[in-house]
C-alpha cells in the first residue's frame, strides 16, 4: 500500500532536480556525482513511500555507475570523440531526466486524488457552514457541538452526504474529517 505521507519526501527530492539541471547547464564537473547521490536519496524516499518505481530508479543508478567505468548506456547516443567525462555527463543527464519522468508518472494519480479531496473538503466546509452545521454555529436546536456530531449531521444531509462519502472513500474517514477541519479553518480565515 502506498504511504501518501511519504510522497512529500519524494516531492522534496524532485524539487532538488532544479539545482541539478542548473549544474548541468553550467557545465559543472560534479554533475554526475550529484545525480548519483540524488538518485540514491530519491530511491530511498520512493521505497519509504512504497512506490513501485524503486527498481527502475536503481537501474538508472547502475547505468550511471557503469558509465563511470566507461560503458556507454544503450539508451544514449553520443557523437564525436568519446571521453569518460562525456559518457558520465550524458548518462547522468539521461538518468536525471528519466527519473523525473518515472516519478512524476508514479505520483500523478495520488496528486490528482489529493487535489480532488481538497476540492471536495472545501465544498463540504462551505456547504456545512451555509446549513449551520459547524460546531458552535447553533442556528437550530440540536446543532452540532463537535466535529464527530457535525460529521454525522453532514452524512445525514441529502446535499452533503454524497460529498462526505466520496471524501471518505478517497481518504478514509479520519483523514477526511481532518481534511474538512482544515478546509473549515481555511474557509473561516478567508471568509464565507
Amino acid at each position: 500500500m502506498i504511504r501518501t505521507e511519504g510522497l512529500d519526501q519524494v516531492r522534496d527530492c524532485l524539487a532538488e532536480s532544479s539545482s541539478l539541471a542548473d549544474s548541468f547547464a553550467a557545465g559543472g564537473i560534479g554533475f554526475p556525482d550529484a545525480v548519483q547521490q540524488w538518485l540514491t536519496r530519491l530511491e530511498t524516499s520512493i521505497r519509504d513511500a512504497q512506490l513501485g518505481v524503486a527498481p527502475r530508479i536503481a537501474s538508472l543508478r547502475v547505468s550511471l555507475e557503469a558509465a563511470r567505468q566507461g560503458v556507454v548506456p544503450g539508451e544514449i547516443e553520443l557523437y564525436g570523440r568519446l571521453t569518460p567525462r562525456k559518457i558520465r555527463k550524458a548518462a547522468a543527464q539521461f538518468a536525471l531526466r528519466s527519473a523525473i519522468d518515472l516519478v512524476w508518472q508514479a505520483i500523478e494519480p495520488f496528486d490528482a486524488r489529493r487535489r480532488r479531496a481538497e476540492e471536495i473538503a472545501l465544498e463540504v466546509a462551505s456547504g456545512s457552514f451555509e446549513k449551520g452545521l459547524w460546531p458552535g454555529q447553533g442556528r437550530s436546536p440540536g446543532s452540532p457541538t463537535d466535529m464527530p456530531t457535525m460529521w454525522t449531521a453532514m452524512l445525514a444531509d441529502p446535499d452533503l452526504g454524497p460529498r462526505v462519502r466520496e471524501l471518505s472513500a478517497l481518504l478514509g474517514m479520519s483523514r477526511a474529517l481532518m481534511a474538512v477541519a482544515g478546509a473549515m479553518n481555511a474557509f473561516a480565515g478567508n471568509g464565507p
